[in-house]
């Protein structure tokens, strides 16, 4: 993994400087865009930069004929079922043309694998219920429910211990 380092970026008329610089002193991720004046070079980062942030806040999902665009902060999660993947919200499962494995290494950090076949949203979590059946989990504001397998079981509880509110 790379710590810190610069990189050179020339593309056309654009010629940008990128450092990276990861320590655990920072809470946040954060970019910073220094120039001298705001020119066309600025506007296109601004713009890719935008594009970005939208694909990671969203995700396409499929009900019968009908693409939507679902904001990744209502999906509850995401869990494989007969070769395909499915997006769960509070009142429907989406199909999702992305594997399960892609979906963890690009979601963001409140999404936690918690099965071989399944990913959950930390942040949708109303109670985690431990019984002889399994460590069941209950989703706020939904009738769905989710089992936790043993071997992720360590690594939910800490990310509820570090979530906020």
């Amino acid at each position: 993994m790379i710590k810190s380092g610069v990189i050179l970026l020339t593309k056309g008329l654009l010629d940008v400087k990128i450092k990276l610089d990861i320590s655990p002193q920072y809470q946040d991720k954060e970019i910073v865009i220094r120039a001298n004046q705001k020119d066309e070079e600025v506007a296109e980062i601004l713009h890719s930069l935008q594009e970005i942030e939208t694909k990671l806040h969203s995700i396409n999902g499929y009900l019968d004929d009908t693409v939507y665009s679902l904001p990744i902060s209502e999906i509850l999660f995401f869990e494989t079922n007969d070769r395909n993947v499915y997006a769960h919200t509070k009142d429907n499962a989406f199909l999702i043309h992305s594997r399960l494995y892609e979906l963890e290494e690009n979601l963001p950090d409140n999404f936690l694998r918690i099965s071989k076949s399944a990913i959950l949203n930390v942040d949708e979590i109303k109670s985690l219920t431990q019984s002889v059946m399994g460590n069941l989990i209950q989703f706020r504001d939904s009738y769905k429910q989710i089992y936790v397998s043993r071997r992720f079981l360590k690594n939910l509880k800490m990310k509820l211990n570090q979530r906020k509110g």
